[in-house]
């Protein structure tokens, strides 16, 4: 509870209190009224009070007096009254000069004012004002949790708060990404909100952030003519308060909604890419529910986060795997906006570590859908690595005509991701389609017979490499690489072409293979292939 100190001296019976320092802390809060009677009165305050005295204890020497005004300001005393002409007749010089420094204000009290004409007004005006502003913030309180119970949306809640307040009020909510704003008074406003960025609307307006559990969704803004000195008066600021509470239970609503949809979105995705649906019928009347038509043929894409589990499973503090699991969710929102930055209709759903998206080609030709759809991919991948210091490797799958077969699609898309990762490492986007022999490779890479048969073919450079701590395996993968040109060879390896040269010439004669004939060399690079799919 408490008043200014300007406040304090607009009691009526006050009028004749004069202030003789420390003018630029008026507006100090006042909590209480207390008596001096020790010049060390400052060691035994709260901070708040608003001191008084008749001087009687610093009479005999007035260097205490600038102590006394230095020891009550460092605990936050809010003023001193003293009645001059009793046993002060004047302010030492020294005394009003650091008064004025620290803007502590000092009030001088007519000699026939008792204390108790003193004390009673000021408690009576601080009981006063803190019943009064209780009133309002109960009323205000009732306002707006009628107004949600009768179910009063957030448009009608900036609206009544504006009604409140006066003034033009907005509320940027950054969980759905909406503004909400009225144009009753003042169209520079409403022209701000609608065409700003929301740092420059922070940056200009008056602003309250909106938080919960310390995520914020968003920020109530006021225009200035609601303002005074800049400030916001204490009876607004409760109905801002107010409206900051019931913004939080309708997004905490929001919220709910979404997760209740989005939970049952993801067991409609997840019934279509594995095969769960027995009926076109069926697909029609559950994507009708979403607004989605999937008449038109799909495609599946995965955006697989690299190395996320071994991440995940590395680190034993909570804390930190709740960083983990909090830049996974980031990184799946940013892959959202991207994809809904192309794409008029975006759907997916999220496993542990990967994202699934099912996308409707923009056009009826396919080869520019995918070239547009790995551009797009790729901007993810950067996205990714940019904000999030982490790596993806997406897998495209085929093209689907009909819905009912897109599980091949995602099939494919996992195949694609798998065989990318073995291939390429990490951060790659992968079309299934353009796997070539990797396709077939992949169904017997792991198996004794794809071993025995790259070994019977490479064996003799893998001993001699061993033997002789040499790259001759690591050149013919390169001279492979680059179709069996030897100087890109040598640029893509950064070895001189010399070098190479008589490296070519020894694998020729360990292999004892001719390179000429199509079929050896045919051998050759499926060995490598399947040894590097192997290892």
């Amino acid at each position: 509870m408490s008043i200014t100190v300007e406040n304090m001296l607009k009691i009526n019976n006050f009028s004749d209190f004069k202030v003789i320092a420390g003018h630029n802390g008026l507006q100090r809060k006042v909590t209480s009224v207390s008596v001096i009677d020790a010049p060390d009165v400052g060691n035994w305050v709260k901070g708040g009070e608003f001191l008084i005295t008749t001087g009687y204890c610093i009479k005999d020497d007035l260097d205490k007096f600038v102590k006394l005004i230095i020891n009550i300001n460092n605990s936050s005393v809010s003023a001193l009254g003293i009645k001059l002409n009793r046993f002060i007749d004047i302010l030492p010089e020294k005394a009003i000069e650091i008064a004025n420094k620290l803007s502590l204000p000092i009030v001088q009290i007519p000699i026939e004012f008792t204390f108790v004409e003193i004390i009673n007004p000021v408690l009576s005006k601080i009981i006063n004002e803190q019943a009064q502003k209780l009133q309002h913030s109960e009323n205000i309180h009732k306002f707006f949790t009628q107004l949600v119970i009768n179910g009063g949306d957030t448009r009608q809640i900036v609206n009544t708060l504006g009604d409140i307040l006066k003034g033009d009020v907005a509320f940027y909510d950054t969980y759905s990404e909406k503004k909400y704003y009225i144009k009753a008074y003042s169209d520079k406003f409403a022209s701000d909100i609608e065409t700003m960025e929301l740092s420059e609307i922070l940056t200009k307006y008056k602003n309250y952030p909106i938080n919960i559990d310390k995520k914020n969704y968003g920020y109530i803004v006021i225009s200035d003519e609601i303002l005074r000195d800049g400030k916001i008066n204490i009876y607004d600021d409760i109905a801002v308060e107010h409206a900051s509470t019931v913004l939080k239970l309708e997004i905490q609503k929001k919220i709910s909604n979404v997760q209740i949809e989005e939970r049952y979105k993801d067991e409609f995705v997840r019934d279509l890419i594995i095969n769960n649906i027995k009926t076109p019928e069926e697909v029609k009347s559950r994507s009708r529910l979403y607004g989605w038509n999937l008449s038109s043929g799909l495609v599946s894409i995965i955006v697989d986060i690299d190395d996320f589990k071994l991440r995940y499973l590395k680190i034993k503090d909570k804390k930190k795997n709740y960083t983990l699991e909090e830049t996974k969710l980031i990184i799946f929102e940013s892959a959202r906006k991207v994809m809904k930055k192309y794409f008029d209709q975006v759907v997916y759903t999220t496993f542990s570590d990967s994202i699934v998206f099912l996308i409707k080609p923009l056009c009826l030709d396919n080869h520019n859908f995918f070239k547009q759809l790995r551009k797009v991919c790729e901007e993810i991948c950067a996205k990714t690595l940019n904000e999030n210091k982490f790596t993806v490797t997406i897998g495209v799958g085929n093209y689907e005509l009909s819905v009912m077969n897109i599980y091949k699609s995602f099939e494919n898309a996992k195949k694609a991701v798998k065989l990318g990762r073995i291939i390429y490492k990490c951060d790659k986007v992968v079309f299934f389609d353009e796997l070539g022999i990797y396709k077939l490779l992949s169904l017997v890479y792991k198996s004794d017979d794809a071993k025995e048969f790259y070994l019977s073919n490479l064996q003799e450079l893998i001993s001699y490499d061993k033997k002789n701590n040499a790259d001759l395996l690591k050149t013919l993968y390169y001279i492979v690489r680059n179709n069996w040109n030897l100087k890109e060879a040598s640029k893509d390896m950064y070895v001189h072409y010399n070098t190479i040269k008589y490296r070519y010439s020894k694998i020729k004669e360990l292999l004892n293979i001719d390179f000429k004939n199509s079929e050896e060399k045919t051998n050759i690079v499926i060995s490598l292939k399947l040894m590097e799919m192997a290892e």
